[in-house]
């Protein structure tokens, strides 16, 4: 059976333009959710009240409200402004009716390399969300300073212990690793589906090098919508369907020329890739992408 196209959503990163246009324009090209960054609301030149009524009008799920950064292990002088921080997000998603955030591994080169002190802190951060209903997905960063492969952000998950904190899967992140191989598919298959909350799906060509910069350099600015790359994410697909997982899909797809581009057509072409990736669960089909120009 082909995935439903409800599931997967589509990040605002990857357009330029005014908030309410991008909106439309995801929708107009059939998408029904929407991964939304607070820079979205706090940047809105009319207010954050008044670009919270602009994404609840438009009819769209916000499949996530992201990111908080440098949350866990900072130091202790540090840690009540970054609960401030949280609660402030946690603010800003009821106001659009989001129900998960999603929290990356700190990049802060004053963190404390500790897995069950960020363990603690997701728990903080998990107590302060339950009240509101909201979950919280944790995601490892590339370029992590302490976690930035899935197997280290699934144990501090695992560690957690909370029913509301799970874990979200970047297919980027994964695959600059070498972490979209048969070998890391088996040990993901061992991951209980209900603590996998989110998946983020891009592709991409080649990596410069192994080098941070580098890899923040491609990671910034030249992603690819899936399929338009060298990078096939059906496999994680296939393995997350099979095991049960009913979550959302979503593009997270920073790229300079999308931005620059009319939103409706870059809507379009992930809605495309929304397709491919769909019609390609259905048993005992692989069809290649549709691809407009040679690759």
């Amino acid at each position: 059976m082909a995935i439903a196209l409800d599931r997967f959503g589509f990040n605002t990163v990857t357009m330029g333009g005014e908030l309410g246009h991008k909106l439309e324009c995801m929708k107009a090209a059939g998408f029904a959710g929407v991964e939304l960054w607070a820079r979205d609301l706090i940047n809105h030149p009319a207010g954050v009240e008044k670009a919270a009524q602009l994404v609840k009008h438009s009819g769209l799920k916000v499949t996530d409200f992201q990111p908080l950064r440098d949350f866990e292990c900072a130091p202790d002088a540090m840690r009540p402004h970054r609960l401030e921080m949280a609660r402030e997000q946690l603010r800003q998603m009821a106001l659009v009716g989001s129900d998960l955030l999603l929290c990356c591994s700190t990049t802060s080169p004053l963190a404390i390399d500790d897995p069950e002190r960020a363990a603690e802190d997701l728990r903080t951060l998990a107590t302060l969300a339950t009240p509101m209903g909201i979950r919280i997905c944790y995601e490892a960063l590339s370029w992590g300073r302490h976690v930035n492969r899935w197997h280290q952000a699934w144990d501090i998950v695992r560690r957690c212990d909370r029913e509301n904190v799970g874990l979200n899967l970047d297919f980027f992140h994964m695959s600059v690793h070498g972490d979209d191989t048969g070998e890391t598919l088996a040990q993901l298959a061992e991951v209980p589906i209900e603590k996998i909350f989110l998946v983020q799906l891009a592709d991409y060509f080649f990596e410069y090098s192994d080098r941070q910069a580098d890899m923040i350099e491609l990671a910034r600015h030249q992603r690819l919508f899936p399929g338009e790359g060298l990078h096939d994410v059906r496999d994680l697909v296939q393995l997350l369907e099979d095991k049960g997982y009913r979550g959302h899909y979503t593009f997270e797809v920073f790229n300079d020329d999308y931005v620059n581009s009319d939103p409706m057509v870059v809507g379009q072409r992930a809605m495309k890739s929304a397709r491919w990736i769909s019609e390609s669960h259905v048993a005992g089909t692989q069809p290649a992408f549709p691809r407009t120009t040679p690759p």
